[in-house]
């Protein structure tokens, strides 16, 4: 029974996108959210019954950049949807953003130019941990019940911009030319449409899903990188199976194959980082100074920020 109410309360959140989309971020984002959040069967029941907010969350990131956002805004994030893996070949990558940043200028790189995919991801999942261990030390608060959907949401969107194998390269829209830029072939577009034209059996998807928790967050990043990254020339083989824009995917083509292979693979991962945070926020030890209830500080607690907290 339970099963049950899981499976259809995400074919609603599936249902509520049954026109045709343009790109990854639109239907592709929001299904595979929520199918993500119902497949993540070890967090609590509220996680699950807000996969519908999780879902409307997982668009928030694309919103934050052009022609959307302010102009900062969009500079800061857009790095955080790409990574251009074939740049720090051979490189001992840090897990930490800042390591990483002086890492890229010791080697004379642009940290905006490779990209910042997998700390967005790292740094995210982290803190989804974190409102999780404040879920487990006060379950009933409304307020941090939202921001631990809200937080899965955004977490989500990057999560599964990994697993699009033209985020991931320097190929990202056509063989880069000799000088490092792209030809704008516009491939990218029909790759990041495709999720959005999927026939969704979401039973079957949750069935296959088999999210786990992660022994260790950023190596177990990297790893999926390196498998997205792996498809890269399939995605070129493709290419000339992929559908414009404005077309369907063909009904047992290898283009729908590469994208129900590749939304699975978006649900397996962004559902196993939910419950590698669910895990890992067992072990987060909240400090008196930070304990909440309606989602203010206590009369009589300190304000203040701790000494150290920050600097």
């Amino acid at each position: 029974m339970r099963r049950c109410r899981r499976i259809a309360a995400v074919a609603a959140v599936v249902a509520a996108w049954a026109a045709p989309a343009a790109a990854w971020h639109g239907r592709g984002h929001h299904v595979a959210t929520g199918l993500s959040a119902a497949a993540a069967e070890a967090l609590p029941a509220f996680f699950r019954a807000g996969a519908a907010t999780v879902a409307h969350c997982s668009l928030d990131p694309d919103l934050f950049t052009r022609p959307i956002a302010p102009p900062v805004l969009h500079q800061g994030e857009a790095p955080q949807h790409y990574f251009d893996l074939e740049l720090v070949a051979g490189l001992k990558l840090p897990p930490s953003r800042y390591e990483f940043l002086a890492l890229c200028a010791s080697k004379g790189l642009s940290g905006a130019k490779v990209g910042l995919l997998p700390y967005a991801v790292t740094e995210w999942t982290q803190r989804l941990t974190v409102a999780l261990a404040e879920h487990r030390a006060d379950p009933d608060n409304p307020h941090v019940r939202l921001k631990c959907l809200v937080y899965a949401g955004i977490l989500s969107h990057y999560a599964q911009d990994l697993c699009q194998p033209l985020h991931l390269t320097i190929h990202w829209d056509g063989r880069a030319k000799a000088d490092g830029t792209s030809p704008r072939t516009g491939i990218h577009t029909k790759v990041d449409a495709l999720l959005g034209k999927l026939k969704v059996d979401a039973k079957a998807v949750l069935a296959d899903a088999k999210p786990a928790a992660a022994a260790d967050l950023f190596p177990a990043v990297l790893a999926e990188i390196r498998k997205g990254h792996a498809l890269v020339q399939t995605v070129y083989r493709l290419a000339d199976d992929l559908p414009a824009l404005a077309d369907p995917l063909k009904p047992g083509s290898p283009a729908e194959d590469f994208a129900a292979e590749r939304l699975r693979a978006c649900v397996r991962f962004t559902a196993s980082l939910y419950v590698t945070a669910w895990k890992d926020s067992a072990d987060v030890k909240l400090p008196s100074w930070y304990e909440r209830d309606d989602g203010s500080p206590k009369a009589g607690a300190p304000t203040s920020r701790a000494k150290g907290a920050d600097r």
